[in-house]
């Protein structure tokens, strides 16, 4: 006992010294440090710190380097491994003890060593980000999503979250429309995305950006203008910017399908050329055809909008040249010319149902189109600085292109109880040509202090067109006895000048805040001459027909004078702004000589804004933007003249129409966070509209006829919201992604003078997964979209239907250079009207091997829609009808492809040295080398 009572002391003093050596877990502290370029002494932001346990290397936390390279990192009382990581550096590991007596560890400048083996050795284990923030602007990594030898870049987009391409070819990330598409930050063929997308090749980018870009004007000015457009910009590889690369191939299949594309691309410091062009028959026009789109809509009964894309069956041809040319530090120009034509044959079948009180009509029509058109534009950008105050910025462009259309269907019409109210059949042609030229010109200089700057713009447009054809239709109503039999020739002339000028001051107050007053004219004359003849007594349509024959004349005016407000801190910055804007609009209507309408309006309009962003870090931020914006109705909104052009569907204005009155809230947040790879998008959108502009429709029910004008209404708003999760696993070559969307619909219109309240609610779920590894590459998706409209029509039912869609895509990396690819998609939906439902297996699948020593040839044989259940099938809903509508598409064939990638890049490097980490193995038994583009 008294052994024990001696040892007492000597144990608690080995207890209480264990104790001091042991840091308590209670404690806090921090770790810090500065990442520096060992060769350019330049700062390294956004490089990864993780912290782990010594004991078992579990990870404890993180974060990434700022903009100035530094990090601070608050962590409990330890012992830990720093380990420092980022693309293209050698990993730097340090081991570091936080105590009370040491809680703060200072690690000081590191020296962040560049990797020294040659890029086309590079083998990286750890796995760079497939999606991060920085700032405004979402970034993916190119080389998180495998893509064949001769993918362009819409191949890429879809394999990106979040990104939609539908049948025309229009790209949207996150519910955004993509407005144009840049390569390096310079415009790629100015405001057509899809030169790019279904153009360039896809291994020619590392890196792809998604970002919300303010006009030039706003750049200029430091203020928002109501411009800003949602644009891509592609990071070319950097061993790709000095040198020449380009790739052609050709492919040839049954039912004599072919398709042939060439892109040439030279770039050299800050400068950039590309040359290219392509024709095929598969449905893939590599332009937007601006031809069709403006005469699409001037007469005949059906296409009901169906050009393009899957749409029917596509011939195309393109040729452009794009460039950007930096003459010294003060002077750059850039444009491009483009020529484009299509070839469209369209089958369709439409059914309408007419929501009605008394009850629903139905409709049914069959179309044959053929469309063929040409464009031609030219688009030119030359930017002056002939100081550091000033930036002077000047736009030309010019387009021409003709179309030609012929259109021939039939139609009926029944009602609830199966009788016929109408029928008939219709014949259209049309041939017509337009051109369109402009210019604009913006111009800003600082005043002396820094942040007083004032600013100009000037800009104006010409647009002709004229389309002339023949309309022959016979309408027979089945429960009256006035049948309608139409035999026409008209001539359609649209002749349209605007100009506009602004000015903008603004002037710095106090610290970091800002005041700006701006003034803007504009000025819109436009034409519209429809001239109608029927046939006279010798069989010449030389007769004016007046019932089908009007001139419209409008002078619209609009100034806009605003004062906005703007304060910028370190984490947040805001903007509130209000505009005034005073509009006068005169139109005339004119039948041959004779004026018959004369309408003079006069509007005083406010538009208030406000906008507020917080950064909690570069890749953590938050957006907030309220808007107001008035929305004039159209000349032919307005004009009380009735247009019976179409017997069953006669319209005319409403001259008492009031401006509407849009209310847009938009919530946007992004998250990235470095140490987990994990990124957070949300989006979501509000608006409520005063005075909306919506069609009122009367239908008799004797003839099936519809007698559409338009009337203000108040209480129609939306509302919906895109989350968007990606998330690698802990397994480096899984990653999981996943985009939930919700919308509501608030919607009132008029059917037969009886008001109907539409309410539409939209949802959405998409969820994938990927595998990646040097033999296997395998992706599946899903996504079911749910719709639910009650109409408060009396005797109108609920409408609720689905479309479910699953996908999974593979490429397997075998011996010899060797690949196969497959990707199968599964189509369904419920709830559509009989005759269009969809049940369909579409079935990709291809075999590839590369050739030569190089590996810059690839020969390919694909098989499209194995199973031959392609289908094309679409359903639109507003309060007055709902319509399904189905087309045919291109099925079932085969082809093979060559392609060939060729290259001579500075320094006599080939292409494989430029091109890090694409490789799949390599050595015996792998013969996969290094990837090309």
């Amino acid at each position: 006992m008294k052994k024990i009572f001696y040892l007492l002391p000597f144990l608690l003093v080995a207890v209480l010294s264990a104790k001091a050596q042991t840091p308590s877990q209670s404690g806090t502290g921090t770790i810090s440090g500065k990442l520096i370029d060992q060769a350019t002494k330049e700062p390294v932001a956004l490089a990864n710190i993780r912290v782990l346990q010594q004991k078992d290397s579990t990870f404890v936390t993180g974060q990434a380097s700022k903009a100035d390279g530094t990090f601070s990192i608050p962590v409990k009382y330890g012992s830990y491994i720093v380990h420092i990581s980022f693309l293209g550096y050698k990993d730097i590991f340090k081991n570091v003890q936080v105590s009370a007596s040491s809680p703060t560890v200072q690690l000081g400048t590191l020296l962040f060593q560049p990797t020294e083996i040659t890029l086309s050795e590079v083998v990286i284990a750890a796995k760079a980000p497939e999606i991060r923030v920085k700032g405004d602007t979402l970034e993916f990594n190119a080389d998180s999503y495998k893509v064949t030898e001769s993918a362009v870049v819409e191949d890429l987009l879809k394999k990106m979250p979040g990104v939609e391409i539908d049948k025309d070819g229009k790209i949207t990330v996150h519910g955004r429309e993509i407005k144009k598409i840049l390569v390096d930050g310079e415009e790629f063929f100015s405001d057509d995305p899809k030169v790019a997308s279904k153009n360039l090749p896809a291994k020619m980018v590392e890196r792809l950006q998604v970002l919300d870009r303010r006009s030039e004007m706003a750049q200029m000015t430091g203020f928002d203008d109501d411009e800003e457009e949602t644009v891509i910009n592609l990071v070319v590889r950097p061993g790709m910017k000095q040198g020449l690369f380009g790739n052609a191939f050709a492919g040839y299949g049954n039912k004599d399908r072919y398709e042939g594309n060439v892109m040439l691309n030279y770039m050299k410091d800050k400068n950039q050329y590309t040359l290219l062009g392509g024709i095929n028959n598969t449905n893939n026009a590599g332009f937007s055809d601006l031809g069709s789109s403006l005469f699409g809509g001037m007469g005949g009964r059906g296409m009901r909008g169906m050009i393009g894309g899957r749409s029917g069956i596509t011939t195309s041809g393109m040729g452009g040249i794009n460039f950007s040319r930096q003459f010294s530090e003060k002077f750059k120009l850039s444009g491009n010319a483009r020529y484009g034509s299509t070839d469209n044959d369209i089958i369709s079948k439409t059914h309408t149902q007419n929501l009605l009180s008394g009850g629903d009509t139905f409709e049914n029509e069959n179309d044959a189109t053929n469309n063929k058109s040409q464009n031609f534009n030219m688009d030119f950008r030359l930017e002056w600085n002939p100081d550091t105050l000033t930036r002077i910025i000047f736009r030309p462009n010019a387009g021409i292109y003709d179309n030609r259309r012929t259109e021939t269907g039939d139609f009926l019409t029944r009602s609830e109880n199966n009788d016929t109210i109408n029928s008939g059949n219709s014949e259209y042609f049309s041939e017509g040509d337009g051109k369109n030229i402009g210019a604009r010109l913006d111009a800003s200089r600082q005043l002396g202090k820094e942040g007083r700057v004032l600013s100009i713009q000037l800009r104006g447009g010409i647009n002709d067109s004229e389309n002339k054809g023949s309309n022959n239709s016979r309408t027979f109503y089945h429960r009256t006895s006035n049948d309608s039999i139409i035999d026409q020739q008209f001539t359609n002339i649209s002749d349209s000048k605007n100009w506009q000028g602004y000015v903008s001051y603004v002037e710095p107050i106090g610290r970091n805040n800002f005041v700006q007053l701006a003034y803007r004219y504009r000025r819109n004359l436009s034409e519209s001459d429809r001239d109608t003849r029927s046939k006279d007594a010798e069989g010449n349509y030389t007769v004016l027909d007046s019932a089908y024959s009007k001139r419209l004349e409008n002078d619209f005016i609009n100034q806009e004078i605003e004062l906005n407000f703007k304060a910028q801190r370190e984490k947040y910055d805001y903007t509130l702004g209000l505009s005034i804007q005073p509009s006068s609009s005169n139109s005339k209507t004119f039948k041959g000589e004779e004026k018959i309408h004369d309408l003079s309006q006069n509007v005083i309009n406010y538009a208030p804004s406000a906008q507020f962003n917080y950064r909690w870090s570069q890749q953590n931020n938050l957006r907030i933007r309220y808007s107001g914006r008035t929305n004039q109705p159209s000349v032919t909104q307005l004009s009380p003249v009735e247009d019976v052009s179409d017997p069953l569907n006669k319209t005319y204005g409403n001259p008492d129409l009031k401006p509407a009155f849009n209310h847009q809230l938009n919530i946007r947040y992004m998250n990235f966070i470095p140490e987990k790879n994990r990124s957070i998008t949300f989006n979501s959108n509000a608006g409520y509209t005063f005075n909306d502009i919506v069609s009122t429709t009367f239908i008799n029910p004797e003839t099936g006829g519809k007698e559409t004008t338009y009337t203000n209404i108040d209480g129609n708003w939306n509302a919906n919201g895109r989350l968007m999760l990606n998330l690698p696993l802990r397994n480096i070559k899984f990653s999981v992604f996943s985009m939930t969307f919700a919308g509501y619909n608030h919607t009132n219109g008029f059917s037969n003078g009886e008001k109907n309240l539409s309410r539409r609610t939209n949802l959405g779920q998409n969820l994938g997964l990927n595998y990646r590894s040097d033999v296997i590459d395998f992706g599946i998706r899903g996504n079911i979209n749910y719709n639910n409209v009650r109409n408060s029509l009396e005797g109108q039912q609920n409408q609720e239907y689905f479309n479910y869609n699953a996908s999974a895509n593979t490429i397997i990396y075998l011996p010899y250079d060797f690949s196969i690819e497959s990707d199968i998609t599964y189509n369904t939906n419920s709830g559509y009207s009989g005759g269009f439902e969809q049940e369909e297996w579409l079935w990709n699948a291809s075999l590839q091997k590369q050739l030569f020593k190089q590996k810059n040839g690839t020969l390919r044989f694909k098989i499209y829609d194995i199973l031959q259940q392609r289908s094309n099938i679409g359903r639109s809903v507003t309060s007055n009808y709902i319509r399904d509508t189905t087309t045919n598409t291109l099925t079932t064939y085969f082809m093979f492809h060559f392609v060939y990638r060729f290259n001579i890049f500075k320094g006599g490097a080939s292409q494989t040295d430029m091109m890090p980490g694409r490789g799949h193995g390599g050595g015996p038994g792998r013969g996969r080398g290094p990837g090309m583009f």
